[in-house]
């Protein structure tokens, strides 16, 4: 991909991510200089909409980002060190308390599981539900069937990530290991020792702040 491509369609995605409006070439025009003008962005839009990284609901409206937009958009914030981006907000005092300090700090589900102990909680549902874009109430159960067995696909995976040296965190665009429909977004890390860790989640929609988050969670290593 150009490196002109690339910029627009980072920008266009974190904008979407921040604002929610649907992405236009004029919007881009007047808010960015690529060097180029509006038709040359809109032809742009449409290579990149060609590619499957933007849908069009109608051909006179803006563009939204596909879950290949926000993956493409994750791996080069990864490729960043995040860490200056974002200062760190969340200090619990105890690893417990996290899942509820990242669900507050980050506005989605927080979660949390001690291996040590065997304990698994979470907290903020309610931020992960108002946050979703749900077409229906199917859309919606399969939601709550995929939190409902969040613990149980994530004891189910503990020996992999237990053992794996990284890079962390982890960071799954629409489908993942812990959820089966395309809605969710799931960051985890880890925090403490390697003899004794503590794994965080942060489960959010494919519209969720990726930047931030990842800082947070890198933060949260050191």
């Amino acid at each position: 991909m150009k490196e002109r491509t690339r910029a627009i369609l980072e920008t266009a995605v974190r904008d979407f991510i921040e604002e929610g409006r649907p992405i236009t070439s004029e919007y881009l025009y007047e808010r960015y200089d690529f060097g180029i003008k509006p038709a040359m962005i809109r032809w742009e839009l449409q290579e990149l909409a060609d590619g499957g990284y933007f849908n069009q609901l109608r051909p006179s409206g803006g563009r939204f980002p596909t879950r290949k937009a926000y993956a493409a958009y994750v791996a080069s914030i990864e490729s960043q060190d995040g860490r200056a981006k974002s200062p760190r907000r969340v200090r619990a005092s105890s690893p417990e308390k996290l899942p509820k300090e990242i669900a507050d700090e980050l506005g989605v589900m927080g979660a949390g599981y001690d291996p040590r102990r065997g304990v698994f909680r979470e907290c903020g549902l309610t931020n992960l539900i108002e946050d979703l874009d749900l077409e229906g109430h199917e859309e919606l159960l399969a939601v709550v069937r995929d939190i409902e067995r969040l613990e149980e696909r994530f004891v189910e995976r503990l020996n992999v990530w237990e053992g794996d040296e990284g890079p962390w965190p982890k960071v799954f665009v629409g489908e993942t290991p812990l959820t089966k429909t395309k809605l969710l977004s799931v960051l985890v890390g880890r925090t403490g020792s390697a003899r004794d860790p503590f794994f965080i989640l942060a489960v959010g929609p494919l519209r969720m702040d990726y930047e931030k988050s990842l800082a947070l969670f890198r933060s949260l290593e050191e």
